[in-house]
């Protein structure tokens, strides 16, 4: 049976909700295991918007439902080895590669927030 986790659970025990807004705390982008699965997002005056997503990706990714008949759910990573050209030099990377399935009922075109 699926279960329904609450917003602490992804965003931090600071995570709050309005009707309009969420709310969370930077500093409560970390990992909940031990040891920790992935470093915590270094909470800085204007962090990136990439920076801020891949905590928040992790961090749910860490704590997701992992029932079978969960709507959501993050398989991975899958990692390799990768080379990327910039400014004319090679450079190798570790290449992280995550599948997110989203069940959603026959006859959607597209994934609804609202059902998941």
């Amino acid at each position: 049976m699926a279960i329904d986790k609450p917003l602490t659970a992804f965003f931090g025990n600071g995570a709050t909700q309005t009707a309009t807004g969420v709310t969370f705390v930077k500093a409560d982008l970390i990992s909940t295991r031990n040891p920790v699965a992935f470093t915590p997002l270094a909470p800085i005056a204007v962090n990136t918007s990439e920076s801020i997503f891949t905590a928040l990706f992790l961090r749910i990714w860490e704590n997701q439902d992992t029932s079978q008949d969960s709507q959501l759910a993050i398989f991975g990573p899958e990692v390799s080895l990768v080379e990327v050209v910039s400014d004319g030099i090679a450079r190798p990377f570790e290449q992280y590669i995550f599948q997110v399935r989203i069940l959603v009922r026959k006859g959607q075109s597209m994934p609804n927030p609202n059902l998941v």
